[in-house]
């Protein structure tokens, strides 16, 4: 009777050992990967926008077009046998403002991106803008890098306004070094990560402008284009 209840005792360690060491093996097969890799929105010197995004393995999209919101969403599934993959999508400002979003089925992860800027059509016909071509692009660490280049004698200033809580790329006429720049950005679960292009336009073609003005007296107008926000 006694040799029967340690042949019991020691099936059951057994078993016991062989439960977690399966449930060790098994679980981390079971954590779900983010479908999403990474994602680049860029602005052309010619004014035309594209999506460049990377996808992990074993996922497929599909695009959707929300008319009410006038929003373009990526969904993103698992799929079996599918390698990791690159897209490419050439996307065009409707009424001065492009939303771009993507949906993780998997994690249930949700990012939108919206632009605020001017249609191509007009943009090509203004050669005066200090800002030659951009791009945002969403990293796997969950920070954003803003890379973007100017034209020649366009003097380039980063601020903080804490009272719109925006990230503002100061841009005007001086002398400057440089015509390329980047800047990581780090994004609050939450909360909306704003970064707005300031263009300081001088209004040199009206001549009542020119009193009591800065800078010579010149009077300089304050424009935001293009608006980026995250959320």
């Amino acid at each position: 009777m006694k040799n029967f209840n340690l042949f019991a005792a020691v099936v059951s360690l057994t078993l016991v050992f062989t439960s977690c060491s399966f449930n060790e093996t098994v679980l981390p097969e079971e954590q779900s990967t983010d479908l999403l890799k990474t994602h680049t929105i860029k602005r052309d010197v010619d004014g035309t926008y594209s999506l460049d995004y990377s996808l992990n393995a074993n996922a497929a999209t599909e695009n959707v077009v929300d008319e009410s919101t006038n929003t373009n969403y990526i969904y993103l599934y698992s799929a079996e046998n599918k390698l990791s993959s690159k897209v490419t999508q050439d996307f065009t400002i409707d009424g001065n403002q492009l939303k771009i979003g993507f949906v993780d089925t998997n994690s249930s992860k949700k990012s939108q991106i919206t632009i605020k800027d001017e249609d191509a059509k007009f943009f090509k016909t203004k050669n005066e803008d200090m800002l030659s071509e951009y791009s945002i692009s969403g990293n796997e660490d969950g920070t954003y890098t803003l890379n973007f280049s100017v034209n020649n004698k366009v003097k380039v200033d980063f601020v903080f306004n804490e009272e719109l809580n925006i990230y503002e790329v100061h841009l005007e006429e001086g002398k400057s070094d440089e015509t390329t720049f980047s800047k990581v950005f780090d994004k609050i679960d939450g909360e909306a990560l704003k970064i707005d292009f300031v263009n300081h336009i001088r209004e040199d073609d009206n001549i009542s402008a020119k009193s009591n003005g800065e800078d010579d007296g010149y009077v300089f107008t304050k424009e935001r284009r293009p608006e980026v926000i995250i959320i």
